[in-house]
This record gives C-alpha cells, sequence and structure tokens, in this order.
C-alpha cells in the first residue's frame, strides 16, 4: 500500500515545548517536590499516563493545589485568575502557554479595556478559549459557527473579532465574510495558528486524494476533531485511531487493503512516536503481503537485538530531546540528544533529512504500555575507551579538550567522547561567570582533579581554572626572570581603583599609580582608561621580595614641558588665548595642555585695578617669554613688552578722579 504523510502532523510548537518541559522536570525533581499539571497537559492519554508515571498529579483547579507545589502550563493557557491564586500559593510556576494563545490574551485585555465587545469563534468550554475569556468574561462572546452569528448585536466601531487558534480556518473565512461589511478590517484578528491553518490545509488536499484517510490523536482534542470533520467531508473511509494497534484492527478488519492509497494525518497533541509506528504497521502489512518476498527470508536479515549489542541503523527523526533510530525492529531506537552536542559537523536535521546511518549499542529493550521501548547509545562504543583516556590524564596531570553540553545548578557539565565531566562554576575561568547557559556548545581545556569509580559509578570532575593558574605562574616566572627597569610592555588593564590603574604585564600585575596616568590632572583613573584596554607601559621600579612593580604609562616627550627652552626660548615672541584670569594676572594658553601666566603689571603700560579692565576670556594676545622654570612647570610672559593693552582716556580719567579709599 502506499502511504501519503502529512508534512506537518504532530506535535506543534505549543505542545511540544510544554511536554519538553514536563520531562524536563521529572528528571530534575527533587526529594519531595510535588509535580502538578493544572488541567491535563495534552488530549494525548498515552503521554499524560507517562507523565502521571513520572510522577506528576493532575489537578483542574488552581484552588486545589497545595502551596508549595511545582506546577506547569499548558499550552491551552489558563485565566488570569488561575495564575493569581498560583502567585499566592508560592508555587513555583512552568508557565509553557503557547505565544500565539499568549498573544491572543493581550489583544483581548487590551480590546475590553476599550470597552469593545469581543466575538472569539471556538470551541465552548475549550481550556483554550476558558483561558482567553478569563481576561474579560463580561466582553467575550463565544461563536462556533455562523448561524451563532446571527443572535449577535453588533455595534460596528465596538466590536471585534478573534479566533481560538485550532478553530477551523473554511468556517472562520465564512463569518468574517459576514461580518466584515459591518465592522472594519482593523477590528478583525485571524489568530488561528498558520500550524492550524497548514494541517487543516493539508488534510483536505490529501484526503481528496486517498482511498483511506487516517487521523492520529485524541477524541477529546478540538485540533483532532476539526481534521476528521475535514477529511471525512472528502474521503468516506476516514478513521481517527489512538495509536498503531488500532490502525492494526482496521487492517485486520479488511477496512484498510493492501491496495489502498492511505493518507495520514495527526493532531498538534501526537507524539512523533505514535506517528511512526502507524507507518511502520503499514509497511510490515504490506512487506508480509506481498507475494514475491521470502518471508523467512525476511525475518532472518532482521538483527536480533539484545542487550549491549553493536547494530547500525539510519536516522529517521528527532524531537526536542531524542534521535530516532530505524534498527530494523518493529519500534525505533532512540539516543539521546545529549550525546550529539559534543559533534560539531553533526546536524540533526541534515541527519534526518539524508537518513544518515549511525553505529549503536543497545542499552536496553523494555516492554511498555506504549510498545517496545528500545534505548540506543551511540557514545557507548567509544566511553571504555575514553574512560581509560581520561584516567591516564588524571593520573599524569594532564589537560583534555571537551565541549560544554548543558549547566546544572553550581556548574557545567562537558563531554569527552561521551564521558561527562563535571565542573564547578569556580574552576570554570579565574572570575565570576554569570551565564552558565550561554557556556553550552563551547570547546574548553579541562584538567581532570576527580576520576572516581566506586560504588560502580564513573564520577569525573574538572577544572579549567587551574590550568589558566599554571599557563599564569609560568608566563609569571617568565616576566619576573627578564624584568628590568625602562623594559615596555604591551599590557591589559584590568582594575582601576581610586589611586591608579592594575595593568597585566603577561602574568603579572603592575601598578601604574594615578599620577602616573596623564600629565594633566584628573580626578579618578577611569577619566583617561578602563577595564580591558590594551596600552603599552614600561617599568618603572620592581621588587622582587614584595612582587610588586610600579608601572608609568605617560610619556616623557608627551609632556607639554618637554624640551620646552629650545621650543619656546626665553625672550621670544608667542601668540595665545587668555583662559583664565585672577587679581594678580591673566593665564593664557600657548599650546593644549601649555599655560604662561602673564603679571598684572605685565599687561598694560598704566597701572591697572584688575586685568579684567583690558582682558577678557577668549582673548587672543601676543606676549614675549620672560622666563621658563620647568622644575616648577611655570611660564612668565610679558604683553607689555611686546603690544601692550592700555585702558581708554576716559577709564583713566575716571579712575584718578575716583575717590581715595580711607
Amino acid at each position: 500500500m502506499k502511504v501519503v504523510r502529512a508534512k506537518s502532523a504532530g506535535f506543534c510548537f505549543g505542545v511540544k515545548n510544554a511536554v519538553g518541559t514536563a520531562y524536563k522536570m521529572i528528571e530534575n525533581r527533587q526529594d519531595g517536590e510535588r509535580l502538578i499539571m493544572l488541567g491535563e497537559l495534552t488530549h494525548n492519554e498515552i503521554v499524560t499516563r507517562e507523565l502521571l508515571s513520572g510522577g506528576f498529579e493532575i489537578i483542574d483547579r488552581a484552588e486545589d493545589i497545595p502551596d508549595g507545589s511545582t506546577v506547569i502550563i499548558r499550552a491551552h493557557g489558563v485565566t488570569p485568575e488561575q495564575k493569581r491564586i498560583l502567585d499566592a500559593k508560592n508555587c513555583k510556576v512552568n508557565d509553557c502557554t503557547c505565544p500565539f494563545v499568549d498573544k491572543i490574551h493581550k489583544i483581548v485585555k487590551e480590546q475590553a479595556e476599550k470597552g469593545n465587545q469581543i466575538i472569539l469563534t471556538g470551541t465552548p468550554g475549550h481550556p483554550e478559549v476558558e483561558g482567553i475569556r478569563g481576561e474579560a468574561p463580561n466582553n467575550v462572546v463565544v461563536i462556533s459557527s455562523c448561524e451563532e452569528l446571527k443572535s449577535i448585536k453588533i455595534i460596528p466601531d465596538k466590536t471585534v473579532l478573534i479566533s481560538q487558534t485550532t478553530f477551523s480556518a473554511p468556517v472562520f473565512e465564512q463569518i468574517c465574510a459576514i461580518i466584515e461589511n459591518k465592522i472594519a478590517n482593523n477590528q478583525i484578528f485571524d489568530t488561528i495558528c498558520n500550524t492550524t491553518v497548514c494541517r487543516q490545509g493539508e488534510a483536505m488536499r490529501i484526503s481528496a486524494e486517498v482511498d483511506v484517510m487516517i487521523i492520529i490523536g485524541s477524541a477529546h482534542s478540538s485540533n483532532t476533531k476539526k481534521l476528521y470533520e475535514i477529511a471525512v467531508s472528502r474521503c468516506c473511509r476516514t478513521y481517527l485511531v489512538t495509536d498503531a494497534s488500532d490502525v492494526a484492527k482496521l487492517i485486520e478488519d479488511g477496512k484498510i487493503k493492501t491496495d489502498d492509497v492511505v493518507g495520514i494525518t495527526a493532531g498538534a497533541s501526537t507524539p512523533e512516536a505514535i506517528i511512526l509506528e502507524v507507518v511502520q504497521t503499514m509497511d510490515e502489512k504490506e512487506i508480509m503481503d506481498q507475494a514475491d518476498i521470502n518471508f523467512a527470508d525476511y525475518i532472518e536479515g532482521i538483527p536480533q537485538l539484545r542487550r549491549n549489542a553493536v547494530v547500525k541503523g539510519v536516522i529517521t527523526s528527532a524531537d526536542a530531546d531524542y534521535v530516532y533510530v530505524d534498527v530494523r525492529d518493529k519500534s525505533d531506537g532512540k539516543i539521546s540528544l545529549r550525546e550529539f552536542a559534543g559533534d560539531p559537523d553533526f546536524n540533526v536535521e541534515e541527519a534526518v533529512a539524508n537518513k544518515q546511518e549511525v553505529t549503536v549499542v543497545v542499552k536496553s529493550i523494555k516492554n511498555t504500555e506504549q510498545g517496545k521501548e528500545i534505548i540506543l547509545s551511540k557514545s557507548a562504543l567509544e566511553f571504555e575507551k575514553n574512560k581509560q583516556v581520561l584516567q591516564e590524564a588524571y593520573e599524569n596531570k594532564t589537560p583534555v579538550t571537551a565541549v560544554i553540553t548543558g549547566d546544572v545548578k553550581d556548574g557545567v557539565i562537558a563531554n569527552f567522547g561521551g564521558v561527562d565531566i563535571y565542573i564547578h562554576k569556580t574552576q570554570i575561568k579565574m572570575g565570576e561567570v554569570k551565564d552558565l547557559k550561554a557556556l553550552k556548545g563551547q570547546q574548553i581545556e579541562v584538567l581532570i582533579t576527580k576520576f572516581d569509580t566506586e560504588k560502580h559509578r564513573l564520577r569525573v570532575s574538572g577544572s579549567h581554572r587551574q590550568i589558566m593558574i599554571q599557563e599564569r605562574k609560568a608566563k609569571e616566572d617568565e616576566v619576573w626572570g627578564a624584568i628590568e627597569e625602562g623594559k615596555t610592555y604591551k599590557g591589559i588593564v584590568r582594575s582601576l581603583p581610586a589611586f591608579g590603574a592594575f595593568v597585566d604585564i603577561g602574568g603579572v600585575d603592575g601598578l601604574v599609580h594615578i599620577t602616573e596616568l596623564s600629565w594633566k590632572r584628573i580626578s579618578k583613573p577611569s577619566d583617561v582608561l578602563s577595564v580591558g584596554d590594551e596600552i603599552d607601559v614600561y617599568v618603572k621600579s620592581f621588587d622582587r621580595d614584595t612582587k610588586k612593580i610600579s608601572l608609568g604609562y605617560r610619556r616623557p616627550e608627551d609632556d607639554p614641558f618637554y624640551n620646552i627652552e629650545e621650543r619656546i626660548p626665553v625672550g621670544s615672541c608667542v601668540k595665545g588665548t587668555v583662559v583664565r584670569i585672577t587679581d594678580f594676572g591673566a593665564f593664557v594658553q600657548l599650546e593644549p595642555d601649555l599655560d604662561a601666566l602673564c603679571h598684572v603689571s605685565q599687561i598694560s603700560n598704566v597701572r591697572l585695578k584688575s586685568p579684567e579692565d583690558v582682558l577678557s576670556i577668549g582673548m587672543e594676545v601676543i606676549a614675549k617669554v620672560t622666563s621658563i622654570k620647568p622644575a616648577e612647570r611655570k611660564i612668565s610672559i610679558s604683553i607689555k613688552e611686546v603690544q601692550p593693552i592700555d585702558p581708554e582716556i576716559d577709564e583713566i580719567e575716571e579712575a584718578a578722579e575716583a575717590p581715595a579709599e580711607e
């Protein structure tokens, strides 16, 4: 038989995220911790049973959840009131509300605050619909057909139309056609999930082309029922099944024949593994019914799976946690996706598309209510070899290179050829690590600090920080072996205390005092430098006993007074700008950071009461250099000797007529 499978069948993004989160909650569960689903997480009995067996409880009302529980909110979302109750009970909440559903909540809340009437197309009583209604119970009217729209009074400027994410796209289009002439376009929100539209479109197309249509999912699932309604309207031999056993029964009863073309799709709550089992059931039936194949030869060609057996298979699919491998058994085996984290050349999408072959070890085979569970391992093949490598690295104190695959409460896990190495957060680098999650996927060189095989369990710990310390010690010895006064280094600014800057010159920190940072007066080191800057420094002095190094940063040639007597000799004329005026004179800037003082007596031929009688800030003047004292960093000039600036005659007379001070 020919099988046509819909491309977008199975878990949608929201459900996949919620189920994946739930399994991680089980994995990380603490002693005494109560795991609660606020309502059934997904409309799939198999997934629900697995979560319940893993320790979850289902409680439908937030009021009934014990204080302090760990709660997961399903993709359908809940009402704001339920969230407030959980918060009041100090519950730890994992909110897995689908982003598309969350968007509808925000729109409804916003429109209700404007006083608008909200028409919501959806299934009354559905968890998603009830959660949305909770944003504005008095403003939301739920309808599921065009007929129900007739009984609603539409106010053109005060009515909006919105939809449940899994509502029937064709029905929503019909409702839009009726209402679009009664309200503005910007009051119609098409919030049907694109995945839903694709699923329904594929179901419509495939069901019209096949002899038999199979819908996999729960009869309680809204989106699954929509798929069934669409398919049965186009293919009378449409069946809603829960799993592969239902399909096997249909084949046995003759409702599906070997020469049929069979279409398959699945609701958003159906795991990929169940879809694959359904497809595989049909493939097996096809093989058994082909007359030209010797069934005994076929059985002989199937490898007998057993624990610790090494087998080859092809990658068929993947989800958030596992890569699934066809090992020529009724059920696919699965490998934890973590095993591929250390392989930079592995791309899961390409592996599935290309049916990549892998060699694996069978770790365990269990029969469960959902069928056979085959756990495989790719890394276990080299585990023993790499375990020996790590033991030798531990004994010889030689580093190894591993890949960080994830974070834990107080550190990270790195993987070396299938062997996990625990690295405490204080052993990752010299300073504090603020974001452990950001390290995932990075290669790291590790010194093995613990290799424990007691109690038949391998525990390996490592440190990158110790490698850094060793490298720093080697560099430190190199620096102290070659250091001398005047030697220059390229350094990195490590910190900026109030009194200067500590600079790493290759394994050793030296101090540049604040007075050595600039020829200008500065209030703090950060006026000149920033942490992380690469700068050129030179050794002023050092003490091997105390391990202290004094560094210089400013250069003599950068000093405004450098070679001053040659550049501006005494007796030369200079041009400058008045930058500051005092009672005793004026400071004139000759060059950037180089000021000279013109005493009040050297400004004019007339005795001035104040330099401000003839000078102002910003005024350009010409003067003669009368004195230079480099050691005191002083320059004196005289305006009077070149071009005296005298006040106007009226000003002199006024000054003469003014009564003398008693």
